[in-house]
């Protein structure tokens, strides 16, 4: 947080103004009319560096950070052969952050002086946090980073005093096919003192996992605002992928966090610029500090390459947009994809066949009993089938195998019926 501390003799209005160029636009935890006090993005460059705020982690200057509580300060995750491949988050050429082998501690501690004072109201504190890990590293129950933060000012009995709202632990950050970025932090009140103003404040970061297999992280762009006008954190996602599942796009995201979240509406465009359209739309959590995960289908997309993106919509109207994804349609193979699973009283399927075809359809029970068969006749583009008798099944798991005239496997996949 080296920019946040060394502007602060500045006052508020000046200072943010001179910080806001450089401040990224993309949707943030942060609050309505925030004025951006500071950043940190630990710089630029190729060489290896440590940071004086960093008070317990032990910084490694050469070699993979193999031990448990290293650092360092540098312009790549791959700081160990099975971590992610990425740049920081801010973007810039050899930008730099903080990538960690994280241990149970507080790993972070600055202290904050306005010689003006700090107003009553609330600030908003945040950071980009990656889990570095690729997926499947410490196999299927892998240890996950978990930061709480911290602030306090110190009062005139030189005591500290935590702001309303601290410490605020932030949901765990999971391992993700690709590098990810996660926005995570909170906004805290500073109460009213009367006459004294405080002029000293202390944020503190830590780390709430303990040290082994997957407690491992990069951090970066840190920010510090002041509320002018107060008002909840945004939405905070965590991912957004698009990936083809037989005629159509499956959509899947994340969030660490939501307040007064009301919908999600999935918008989908040619060029990823204009025209977009609406596909579907999704209840939200309201309020939660949990990870909920979410998901829509696409069942018509586009020829060619397909772009999505979230429209998130709060109670009083508000809205904001994720990032943007894409996706490449081909659908030169027949394509199969079960529209419910767990199903209940129908099983249905959907096709995307370049030509017209019969396949054969199978249920089979986990002793290898066939328990429903149907031959469909699947005409050439987007069509849909539904097996006429599978309400009266057992509840339990069933393998649907589906083929074509020639043999040829066109789908095999687990199946529930609930």
């Amino acid at each position: 947080m080296k920019k946040i501390f060394t502007y602060f003799a500045m006052n508020f209005l000046s200072l943010a103004f001179i910080l806001m160029a450089s401040f990224s636009a993309n949707a943030q935890i942060g609050c309505p009319n925030e004025t951006v006090l500071g950043t940190e993005d630990f710089g630029q460059g190729t060489a290896f560096g440590s940071d004086p705020n960093v008070t317990t982690l032990i910084y490694s200057a050469t070699g993979p950070l193999t031990n448990d509580g290293a650092y360092r300060i540098a312009d790549s995750t791959n700081q160990k052969p099975e971590w992610q491949v990425s740049g920081d988050h801010t973007g810039n050429l050899h930008g730099r952050m903080l990538v960690a082998n994280g241990v149970a501690e507080t790993f972070y501690d600055r202290t904050i002086t306005l010689p003006q004072g700090f107003v009553p109201g609330d600030y908003s504190i945040s950071l980009y946090i990656m889990n570095i890990d690729t997926m499947g590293v410490c196999g299927a129950a892998p240890l996950l980073p978990v930061l709480s933060f911290t602030v306090e000012y110190l009062t005139q009995s030189n005591t500290w005093v935590p702001f309303v709202g601290s410490p605020y632990t932030a949901a765990a950050i999971p391992q993700t096919a690709k590098p990810t970025w996660v926005n995570v932090g909170s906004i805290f009140t500073m109460p009213a003192g009367g006459s004294f103003i405080p002029k000293t404040i202390r944020a503190r970061i830590s780390d709430g996992t303990a040290a082994g297999c997957g407690n491992d992280f990069a951090i970066d762009d840190m920010k510090l605002a002041f509320c002018a006008s107060g008002g909840p954190m945004p939405v905070s996602f965590i991912n957004f992928t698009a990936e083809q599942k037989g005629s159509g796009i499956s959509l899947a995201w994340s969030t660490a966090q939501e307040i007064n979240n009301s919908y999600f509406e999935v918008q989908r465009s040619a060029d990823g610029n204009t025209n977009w359209e609406h596909i579907a739309q999704v209840a939200g959590a309201g309020n939660s500090q949990v990870t909920k995960n979410y998901n829509a289908f696409d069942n018509s997309p586009l020829s060619g390459i397909n772009y999505y993106r979230i429209k998130q919509v709060d109670y009083d109207g508000n809205y904001k947009f994720s990032n943007v994804v894409s996706v490449k349609t081909d659908f030169n193979k027949t394509g199969v994809s079960v529209l419910e699973n767990p199903f209940f009283n129908t099983l249905s399927v959907s096709f995307n066949s370049a030509t017209s075809q019969m396949v054969s359809a199978r249920l089979i029970d986990i002793a290898g009993r066939q328990i429903a068969v149907e031959k469909w006749s699947v005409s050439a583009g987007n069509s849909m089938k539904t097996f006429s008798n599978v309400s009266g099944l057992q509840q339990g798991l069933y393998i649907l195998s589906i083929t074509n005239n020639n043999g040829e496997i066109l789908y095999t996949g687990k199946v529930i019926k609930q």
